[in-house]
């Protein structure tokens, strides 16, 4: 099927109401969860003796970043290289093992910060932040609030999948079944930005907020909305929001930040219906070209240019493959009754269907021919692995578009640009490399004993490239400017893997469904 076999991201809907129970204790445990009104900074009064005592922890906590942390999802915007510096050459539990520890579901990507490691996950209807020791592994603390609402979300989606971001000072999280909260590094929270719900995301909200010249953004890419909004970092109060169009499939991606040598800090964004660069400070809207449709990956800026990729064209079923599963009464079309069910790939297709009779039909709750095909044709328009010049302004779709590949793309990974080669993985473990100016290939192969689905994007480090299967098997390859990589190691973790591996002081850090790893050779920078 076209979105579970593409996006792979659904779940029902409800409507509830947006209200949080949080709690700002500093317990390094779970603690009870208090129903707070209010989506404002909430000041205390706290005795002399605690004053002290947290002044000094500031001090050290907001201190500037080490360099070499990994402040968001596939590190420094989201490039997926680490900075110079010593990586193992495999991840292995027992030689290069330097800590391992249980936790709580989830698939958002950790991230590095001042010695902290932070991620997000879920426990029954707790939503959560953890903060542990990058050295030990040991929690620090854990802060969080119980769901009062529900958003439907694909299995390997879940409702803790967008990564944390921090500006060295706080960390941002965003959950779906709230919306935007920022913690200080010592676990002390500092304002909430209420967002949603979504009823309308056919695969629920993955996107991960971004930080860019003191706003944090985040895109919300559904079928009936879709918007760029950003709240000022210090005080949570909405800054501006860019309001986009939409298409019936929607989008899962996160945006890039670029600063051009000259002119204003800039979010790229590769959402429904285009590609966009919004001035930071203000959201208007600089530039745009229409190279992109319904994607997940997020984009990659190098220098001045950004590259993109979704399958292009081509992905979506026959309509008469359509009609054989959903058509239950025989009469050519599919109604809504037909899509009806509990099961995961009926509750993607009915709200795929239910979006194209809103977006090209009539609206008359029947998909006919013509619809699905009218809907699918603007998408195999778009899509591919793109290459687009930045520095435009308005419509930059003749003047900075470049090349463009069309064949054998992932739909979730993002590409990776390190030391002259651009990488992508797909499914299968087969990995393509390109020369990143003209977009020649200069390898495809599919990895040996690396098969099967892949969602973790791939990174990068001290010449090496990492890679890890949706099955767990993690794979490092030795990099070279000519695309001749080889196999340095394989394991084989033996249980689900979707998040990112994030790298920072000399270590790889790396989530599955049940465990964080981290491997390395020596101690993290600046401990």
């Amino acid at each position: 099927m076209y979105i579970a076999s593409a996006g792979r991201l659904s779940l029902p809907q409800a409507d509830e109401s947006a209200s949080v129970n949080l709690t700002s204790g500093r317990e390094a445990r779970p603690t009870r969860m208090t129903r707070v009104p209010e989506a404002e900074p909430r000041p205390r009064r706290i005795s002399h003796n605690r004053l002290v005592l947290r002044v000094c922890l500031m001090l050290t906590l907001l201190a500037p970043a080490a360099a070499g942390d990994w402040p968001r999802f596939r590190g420094e915007n989201g490039s997926g290289v680490a900075p110079d510096g010593a990586l193992p050459s495999e991840l292995h539990p027992e030689r290069t093992l330097a800590w391992k520890t249980g936790t709580v579901p989830g698939n958002s990507s950790p991230i590095v910060v001042a010695g902290r490691v932070l991620f997000t996950g879920h426990q029954g209807d707790e939503r959560l932040l953890l903060c542990l020791d990058a050295s030990t592994g040991r929690e620090l603390w854990r802060r969080g609030f119980t769901r009062t609402r529900t958003e439907g979300a694909h299995p390997l989606n879940g409702p803790t999948t967008p990564t944390p971001v921090t500006d060295s000072e706080s960390v941002y999280a965003f959950f779906p079944e709230f919306g935007l909260i920022a913690w200080d590094l010592a676990g002390n929270e500092r304002w909430r930005a209420p967002m949603g719900p979504f009823p309308s995301s056919i695969q629920g909200i993955a996107s991960s907020p971004v930080y860019a010249g003191g706003v944090v953004a985040m895109l919300i890419d559904t079928t009936e909305e879709s918007y760029l909004a950003a709240y000022d970092a210090a005080s949570g109060k909405l800054a501006w929001k860019a309001q986009r169009g939409t298409n019936f499939l929607g989008g899962y991606s996160t945006p890039a930040v670029y600063k051009p040598s000259s002119g204003p800090l800039q979010i790229v964004v590769a959402a429904s219906t285009e590609l966009t660069g919004y001035q930071a400070s203000t959201g208007e809207r600089l530039w745009w070209a229409p190279v992109s449709f319904a994607p997940a990956a997020m984009p990659l800026v190098a220098g001045d240019h950004v590259f993109t990729v979704e399958p292009a064209g081509g992905g979506a079923p026959p309509f008469t493959g359509m009609l054989k599963q959903f058509d239950r009464n025989n009469n050519g079309a599919i109604e809504r009754e037909e899509t009806a069910g509990s099961d995961v790939n009926s509750q993607i297709m009915a709200r795929l269907f239910r979006s194209i009779d809103r977006s090209v039909g009539n609206g008359d709750g029947i998909v006919n021919a013509e619809e699905y095909n009218k809907s699918f044709h603007v998408e195999r328009s778009a899509g591919g692995l793109v290459r687009t010049r930045l520095g435009g302004s308005g419509d930059v779709s003749q003047s900075h578009v470049g090349w463009r590949h069309t064949k054998g793309l992932p739909y979730t990974t993002a590409p990776l640009l390190y030391q002259g080669v651009l990488y992508l993985v797909r499914d299968g473990g087969i990995l393509t490399c390109f020369e990143p100016e003209s977009g020649k290939v200069l390898r495809e192969e599919r990895m040996k004993d690396a098969p099967g689905a892949y969602y973790a994007s791939p990174v990068a480090g001290d010449g090496k490239v990492y890679l890890v299967s949706h099955a767990g098997k993690a794979t490092v390859l030795s990099a070279a400017a000519d695309a001749k990589w080889e196999i340095v190691s394989q394991h084989d973790f033996d249980e689900p893997v979707v998040a990112t591996p994030a790298i920072a002081g000399g270590r790889i850090f790396l989530r599955t469904a049940k465990a964080l790893y981290a491997f390395g050779t020596r101690e993290p920078a600046g401990r």
